[in-house]
C-alpha cells in the first residue's frame, strides 16, 4: 500500500470530516464515522482532484475507510497506467515519449491545483 496515497487520503478524510489525527481510525468506515451523502460527494470530488482518478460513490460507500479507499485509488491508478501503456502500443518512440510527458505534466498540474 502506498504511503503517499494513504497519507493524502488521510488529509482529505480529516478535512472532509473535520477530525484531527488523534481521532482518526484508518479502518473506521464512512458509515461508522457518520458520513453523509454530501461528504461522500466531497470525498469523491477531492479524490478525483488529488489523484486524477474517479472513485464512484458506491465504492466510497462499500470501501469507505481510509484503508479501503487507498486500495481503490491504487487500483484505479494502476488501471490508468495500464490504459496509458495500451495507448502507446504501435507508436513510434518519439510519439510515445511525447504522450508520456503530456500525461506526467497533467498529473503534476492536477496535484498542484489542489
Amino acid at each position: 500500500m502506498s504511503t503517499d496515497v494513504r497519507g493524502e487520503l488521510t488529509v482529505i478524510w480529516q478535512q472532509v470530516f473535520g477530525i484531527d489525527e488523534a481521532e482518526l481510525d484508518p479502518e473506521e468506515s464512512f458509515f461508522e464515522i457518520g458520513g453523509t451523502s454530501v461528504q461522500a460527494v466531497q470525498l469523491m470530488t477531492r479524490i478525483e482532484q488529488t489523484f486524477g482518478v474517479k472513485v464512484p460513490l458506491p465504492v466510497i460507500f462499500t470501501e469507505g475507510s481510509i484503508e479501503g479507499l487507498t486500495a481503490a485509488v491504487e487500483e484505479a491508478l494502476g488501471a490508468a497506467d495500464d490504459d496509458l501503456l495500451a495507448s502507446v502500443e504501435g507508436l513510434s518512440e518519439e510519439e510515445a515519449l511525447r504522450l508520456l510527458q503530456e500525461h506526467e505534466a497533467r498529473a503534476t498540474a492536477d496535484r498542484t491545483d489542489t
